[in-house]
């Protein structure tokens, strides 16, 4: 009986502890009665439009970008950025566009060069889309490293024996992350040069292919468009986002980064060409392609410099943003 008693009164405790509880968070947090109205008390309506507030203010900084936003500061910056390109004399065309807002910034972005190596990065695009599609296997198909295939600036095939088969996922690697030309040469064979350029024409790409080799002509236009193939690619796709991410974080003349600024890449070289294209991945991320007629002089001037003053477009864009998102939410 006395062990009846304890547990009862345990219990008791336990339920009172209960209604005490719900009794201060509905005291507290929820009920204020007038008359036969039930009101949330001040403070929570300042907690939750707070709340609001916040959410309205985040989706308001990656709205998309509309042209009435182009105020005189950000004119200025852009006129800034044609003018010091023109008197250096840079041969060149830029494309970069912010990945949240779509605000861009192009300058002679239907120029057309010699495309060299980029069209390495569509190489992988294009396997890696018909991977998704459970039409191929990366790992379990492979191609023979025969003669015709040997070709300069292939470092990772020159380890290969002629004769030895090699897998996609290794081809593509190669291709991407050291700018392999034999890999490019066995992937453009496998895939079919009329179904890379039709794959790159459905993307929305011009000038693809064009120009009567394996490597083709490009726009920064285009190059653009394989850039945000690539980062939806990054982003949403479980299977090989992370491994398209991981062969295009390289240093193999990645005239992007610095020590505090990091970009996944691709660079293209010939002759006199010479280009670079990239993803930035931060909380505010964007696409940059820079292709150029410098291979022969300061192209990584060129790319710094020219980076450099994107930022500084990027940065006054998203103080612009943020001025318009506070006075359009908060009010002040």
């Amino acid at each position: 009986m006395v062990k009846r008693k304890k547990e009862n009164k345990k219990l008791n405790s336990v339920l009172f502890l209960f209604f005490l509880i719900c009794a201060i968070y509905f005291g507290i947090y929820f009920i204020n009665e007038t008359g036969n109205s039930v009101n949330r008390i001040p403070i929570i309506d300042n907690v939750l439009k707070k709340r609001d507030q916040d959410k309205n203010y985040n989706e308001c900084l990656s709205k998309p970008f509309i042209e009435e936003e182009l105020n005189e500061i950000l004119n200025d910056k852009i006129n800034e950025i044609d003018a010091f390109i023109v008197s250096n004399k840079y041969k060149t065309s830029v494309y970069y566009e912010d990945l949240n807002t779509g605000f861009s910034y192009k300058y002679k972005a239907d120029t057309v060069y010699y495309g060299c190596s980029l069209i390495k990065l569509v190489d992988a695009l294009y396997l890696i889309d018909k991977a998704t599609l459970g039409e191929i296997d990366l790992d379990q198909e492979s191609i023979l490293y025969e003669e015709k295939y040997k070709m300069g600036y292939s470092s990772e095939m020159a380890k290969r024996n002629i004769g030895e088969y090699v897998s996609l996922r290794d081809l593509i690697t190669y291709a991407i992350s050291v700018s392999d030309n034999s890999a490019h040469l066995m992937l453009i064979d496998y895939i079919g040069f009329s179904n890379l350029k039709r794959y790159g024409e459905n993307l929305g790409a011009k000038v693809i292919l064009t120009g009567g080799d394996n490597f083709g002509n490009q726009t920064v236009e285009d190059t653009n468009i394989y850039l945000k193939k690539a980062y939806q690619i990054i982003r949403e796709n479980e299977e090989y986002g992370e491994y398209l991410k991981s062969i295009m974080d390289n240093n193999d003349r990645n005239d992007f980064n610095t020590s505090d600024i990091k970009i996944y890449h691709k660079y293209g070289s010939y002759d006199n060409n010479y280009h670079d294209i990239g993803l930035n991945l931060d909380d505010k991320p964007y696409a940059i392609s820079v292709l150029t007629l410098h291979e022969y002089s300061n192209h990584q001037d060129v790319v710094q410099n020219i980076h450099a003053k994107i930022r500084e477009l990027r940065d006054l864009f998203y103080e612009n943003r943020d001025n318009n998102c506070r006075l359009e939410i908060y009010g002040s």
